[in-house]
């Protein structure tokens, strides 16, 4: 059973799932995804609770593609990509000690990974370069 961080509780797994599709309702779809957001920063406390659940690369990817929901696809080229992002090269994404904004994510990419289809191709191809 996963504790509570803040105050070492125990909390049921069936609870913590609950309270964490709560507060991902509660988000604004901004793309930021970093410990300056507080919506994001709870989702993630209560996501690392069940993170044997919900691993850290699936956590990543899950942000990435979320940051590139609004993106007109196909993207053919690394400028189109960064400027595809809500906060161009400075969008964040974080899962505890891992953090990894979108200039950096850029830097694993290969002109020939171009153009991608989707966001979800994007966040398979960093998460594989990035080795998670």
């Amino acid at each position: 059973m996963p504790e509570w961080r803040y105050t070492g509780a125990p909390v049921e797994n069936e609870k913590a799932e609950a309270s964490l599709k709560t507060i991902r309702s509660a988000c604004f779809g901004c793309g930021a995804h970093s410990d300056d957001c507080s919506i994001a920063r709870a989702a993630g406390d209560v996501a690392g609770m069940l993170e044997k659940e919900v691993s850290v690369r699936d956590q990543i990817r899950a942000q990435i593609a979320g940051a590139l929901a609004g993106a007109t696809f196909p993207i053919a080229t690394p400028a189109d990509l960064i400027a595809a992002f809500p906060n161009g090269a400075d969008t964040t994404c974080q899962v505890g000690e891992l953090r990894m904004t979108a200039g950096d994510a850029g830097t694993l990419l290969r002109p020939s990974d171009f153009p991608f289809r989707s966001a979800g191709d994007v966040a398979d191809t960093i998460v594989d370069r990035a080795g998670l």
